[in-house]
């Protein structure tokens, strides 16, 4: 299996889609989630990455898949596997993984960085990405920098969203933990 691990503003693990028989279809959603977590899963065991600039960015933390474009208008079609919670190969009832409905704006930075990488998208070209619910983004590489010892590229991302809920965070002054608060493992695999 081939895959490209790239940084979009999290580190990704970018794979096509029809090395797994897929075509990157909403009936597809259960194998593309599954699929996606181990990827996932292989790459943070076999490609460490850290950021060069920030060791606290360290790790895969989502992956990607990549098929042909169905919509007229795009380059590429894409998945992006969204982990929610802990995964255990043992108990597959007590993962859960989500689908990005979008094409994923650091996803589609990551995948024109490796295109870009392996000279197939050149500067200040259009790359329209398609998701797997035919919704577009449109990114473009302004620019050629350098990160640490690494080069990369300056992307820029247009496209449609939509607002889906409000919050408010408040800070009660009588709060003892005003800074949040660690007790472990919360996601601990292996507990009934």
């Amino acid at each position: 299996m081939v895959v490209d691990v790239a940084y979009g503003g999290m580190f990704y693990v970018i794979a096509d889609a029809d090395q797994f028989g897929l075509r990157l279809t909403p009936d597809e959603g259960r194998d593309i989630a599954s699929i996606g977590e181990r990827l996932k899963a292989a790459s943070r065991e076999q490609l460490p990455v850290v950021h060069p600039e920030n060791n606290e960015i360290s790790g895969v933390s989502i992956s990607q898949l990549s098929a042909p474009a169905i919509h007229p208008d795009a380059d590429r079609k894409n998945a992006v596997v969204v982990s929610t919670g802990a995964f255990d190969w043992d108990r597959p009832q007590t993962w859960s993984a989500s689908l990005d409905r979008s094409p994923c704006g650091t996803g589609t930075s990551a995948r024109m960085a490796v295109l870009h990488a392996k000279g197939q998208l050149p500067l200040h070209q259009d790359f329209v990405h398609e998701s797997i619910l035919g919704t577009l983004f449109t990114g473009r590489l302004i620019g050629e920098t350098q990160v640490g010892p690494y080069r990369a590229v300056i992307p820029t991302i247009s496209g449609r969203g939509w607002i889906t809920g409000f919050s408010n965070y408040v800070l009660d002054p009588d709060d003892p933990f005003p800074e949040g608060f660690t007790v472990g493992d919360i996601w601990a695999a292996g507990l009934d």
